[in-house]
C-alpha cells in the first residue's frame, strides 16, 4: 500500500483595493443623480467622486471628522435630512455615497459646472459664484489634492483595458 500525500492548500481572500471597493456603490449613485445634474451638462465621473472619497476618509466607511461630518464622503449631518436621509443612513456606505453624490451633483449644477467652486463649496460651505477659494489653511490644499487624485484616476482609468 502506498502513503495517501495529503496537501493543505491555504486560500487567501484578498479584498481589492480600497480606491476600487466602491466603485459599484459610486456609479450606482452617480447614475441615481441622472436627473439632478445631466450628465451632458455638468457630468460627474467616478473618478472624481473616487477622489473625493480618497480626500474626505481615505475610504473609511467608519470615518468622523472633528465637526461632525461622517463617513466615505464626510457628509454632515445636518446635510443629511436636506439630501434625504437621516444622519443614521450616513453610516451606511452605500446611501453616504449617494448622499455625497447628491451633494457634489447640486454643487455642480449651483456653480454651472466649475469643478473648483463646488469643490470649494462641498469642503467650506456655499460662497457666491465666481468667489475666491477661502485661504483658511484648509481648503486650498483639500481642492488640490482632490484635483490630483482626480488626474490619477484618470490616467489609471485610461490604462484599464
Amino acid at each position: 500500500m502506498e502513503p495517501i500525500l495529503l496537501l493543505s492548500v491555504a486560500v487567501l481572500v484578498v479584498a481589492p483595493p480600497a480606491e476600487t471597493r466602491f466603485d459599484a456603490a459610486i456609479a450606482a449613485a452617480i447614475a441615481d443623480v441622472g436627473d439632478i445634474c445631466r450628465p451632458q451638462h455638468h457630468p460627474i465621473p467616478l473618478t472624481l467622486v473616487r477622489a473625493v472619497i480618497r480626500q474626505e476618509s481615505a475610504f473609511n466607511p467608519h470615518a468622523v471628522s472633528k465637526v461632525g461630518a461622517v463617513g466615505l464622503m464626510q457628509v454632515m449631518p445636518v446635510n443629511a435630512r436636506k439630501l434625504g436621509f437621516s444622519p443614521e443612513q450616513l453610516l451606511d456606505p452605500r446611501l453616504n455615497i449617494l448622499a455625497g453624490v447628491r451633494l457634489l451633483a447640486a454643487l455642480l449644477r449651483h456653480y454651472e459646472g466649475d469643478v473648483i467652486a463646488a469643490l470649494t463649496a462641498y469642503n467650506s460651505g456655499p460662497k457666491p459664484k465666481l468667489a475666491p477659494i477661502p485661504v483658511n489653511g484648509e481648503t486650498p490644499g483639500y481642492v488640490l489634492a482632490i484635483l490630483r487624485y482626480w488626474r490619477a484616476y484618470d490616467r489609471e482609468a485610461q490604462r484599464l483595458p
